[in-house]
């Protein structure tokens, strides 16, 4: 087994790498020390290739974009190469037999390339080296698997979470956690309250030149939405307040507070949470951990993530409160987690508590020499911050499902941006719920953005969510930027009251559909097939199985 360094200098390297064999297969190693001065590392086994026209397909995670399933067809040239990897594995399906790759080492440096060129197809990792030394071996552990599809690579790959990167059953940390319990058995409702325009029409705001917030529910309103839930026979839902922070949604991050006036206040927000938690719903609120503007008020480059010439990170887009710079996850915890979390509490929220982006985007690097971080010491500090969550609230969520953090999550806001025919990838034969078998019964998820509201949508998004085991989302004015519509264009709105009880009784379909699959929520997802075209079969480890048929539109739960 070769690899390929590519050097600072833009010379390639060819080394030899290391094996050890074992009864399952055998790893395959790089020693750190052998590393140096090296831009990336691409760490390619011949075994993961095939020529067209071959039996079986290639398993490979394109990021927030879903799984890919490769089959090794006639096409044209073409390569894929994804900022992260989600998962962090591969797979490949040789017809009878297959053979299962996984990154055990700098797990937030790689990710993987898939390409096909001159009728032949391969696929492998490339590590990110930067120029920088290595802060571990690279390392990746091959398992030969005598079922060749890709059920079996999820079973081998969720065994490896639970075993030895200490993911718990959600079942076990419900036991443990009773704010746990409570969220685990609800619908998450999402309402956004307020925003300044998205993106920004002012890149570096001042209170001078500051758009104005738009005010779409107020906690009043909001605790209008949930006596309508209790009118209407809802039994457990959670709410997520969004935008309920200074200046609304990403108004002023890191700048949490005073709790923003036009909603009403932090007396209006304390009666809604003691009205929430009267009507036996549970309530908490979106927060952010890594993006910082320069119109709040404790902006300070102190605190920024830095790159490697020194410069300030800098996303490469605008949002509500302009341009967001990056804070290195180290300071995020020390000056704002601690404090911050310390005071949300305080005002009574309880249940999951959400952060944003965390698990949607590649985990960096920081130069600042006052306190610097490799990606797995970064990794590391948003780690402290999701487990203080748990202390403090109960949960931990986040925007999507990069598995750096699995042990620490316990809710997915959508663990894919796209699934099913939605296939944006010319290498791409068919998006498969890989990591929803991996994770179904760890972590809570909404399988896709898709889902979202999907009783405001086609039938066809509702059978989606049951096929994966999905907890239904709900997100009240979901669509609120300027043109980026990327949770679907349908919503939920309740400006009046005909909207309001319109909507609820939309959003009770997805609590009796959640309720549907309560015994098998905290299984795992053991199997899935397509069994024909646009017909699938989930088959959870307690023997229910799940039969979705998009032709006919219906489903059957067989116990």
């Amino acid at each position: 087994m070769k690899s390929r360094l590519f050097l600072k200098n833009g010379e390639i390297q060819i080394i030899e790498t290391d094996i050890k064999e074992y009864n399952w297969g055998f790893t395959a190693r790089i020693p750190k020390e052998t590393i140096v001065d090296v831009e990336y590392v691409d760490f390619m086994y011949d075994y993961f290739t095939a020529n067209v026209g071959e039996q079986g397909y290639f398993v490979t995670n394109a990021g927030a974009e879903g799984t890919n399933l490769t089959r090794f067809t006639d096409r044209e040239d073409a390569e894929l190469v994804a900022e992260l990897s989600y998962v962090a594995c591969y797979g490949f399906s040789r017809g009878a037999d297959a053979i299962l790759g996984i990154a055990t080492t700098l797990r937030c440096d790689f990710t993987t390339v898939l390409g096909v060129k001159d009728g032949r197809y391969y696929t492998y990792f490339r590590y990110f080296m930067d120029g920088d030394i290595p802060y571990e071996d690279i390392e990746v552990e091959y398992h030969f698997l005598k079922e060749s599809d890709y059920s079996a690579m999820a079973r081998v790959y969720r065994e490896y979470m639970l075993t030895r990167k200490g993911c718990v059953p959600l079942k076990e940390r419900c036991a443990a956690d009773k704010r746990l319990a409570k969220a685990a058995d609800s619908i998450e409702v999402r309402v956004r309250q307020g925003w300044k325009p998205a993106p920004s029409p002012v890149e570096y705001q001042t209170p001078e030149t500051e758009p104005e917030m738009h005010v779409a529910c107020t906690f009043d309103r909001v605790g209008d939405i949930a006596e309508e839930f209790k009118r209407q026979g809802i039994g457990d839902a959670e709410f997520c307040l969004v935008g309920w922070n200074s200046k609304g949604h990403d108004g002023r991050f890191p700048q949490i507070f005073p709790v923003e006036p036009l909603l009403g206040g932090e007396e209006r927000l304390k009666e809604l949470i003691e009205k929430v938690n009267d009507l036996e719903y549970g309530i908490v609120c979106h927060d952010d951990a890594t993006a910082a503007y320069t119109i709040a008020d404790c902006f300070d480059e102190e605190y920024l993530l830095k790159n490697k010439d020194g410069s300030l990170y800098k996303r490469p887009y605008c949002w509500s409160g302009g341009r967001p710079h990056k804070i290195c996850p180290k300071r995020q915890y020390e000056k704002f987690e601690v404090p911050n979390q310390k005071k949300i509490a305080e005002l009574g929220f309880e249940g999951i508590h959400y952060i944003d982006v965390i698990t949607i985007l590649a985990v960096l690097k920081c130069y600042d020499p006052k306190h610097p971080l490799n990606r797995g010491e970064s990794a590391q500090w948003y780690k402290k911050i999701m487990e203080l969550s748990r202390k403090n609230f109960g949960g931990f969520a986040s925007e999507s499902g990069y598995d750096f953090a699995a042990e620490s999550m316990d809710y997915c806001m959508y663990a894919d941006f796209r699934i099913g025919s939605e296939n944006n990838c010319s290498l791409c034969d068919e998006k498969i719920p890989f990591w929803h078998m991996i994770y179904h019964g760890i972590v809570l998820y909404n399988p896709s953005t898709a889902t979202l509201n999907y009783m405001a949508k086609e039938d066809k998004k509702r059978l989606k969510c049951i096929e994966l085991g999905g907890r239904p989302l709900v997100c009240y004015y979901a669509n609120f930027t300027q043109n980026n519509n990327w949770m679907g264009k349908e919503d939920f709105l309740c400006d009046t009251d005909e909207q309001l009880v319109d909507s609820v009784a939309k959003i009770k379909v997805m609590a009796q559909d959640f309720d549907l699959l309560k015994p098998e929520r905290y299984e795992f997802i053991q199997e899935h097939h397509k069994l024909q075209d646009n017909v699938y079969e989930t088959v959870y480890s307690n023997g229910t199985r799940v039969i979705v048929d998009y032709n006919k539109v219906t489903f059957d739960i067989i116990r």
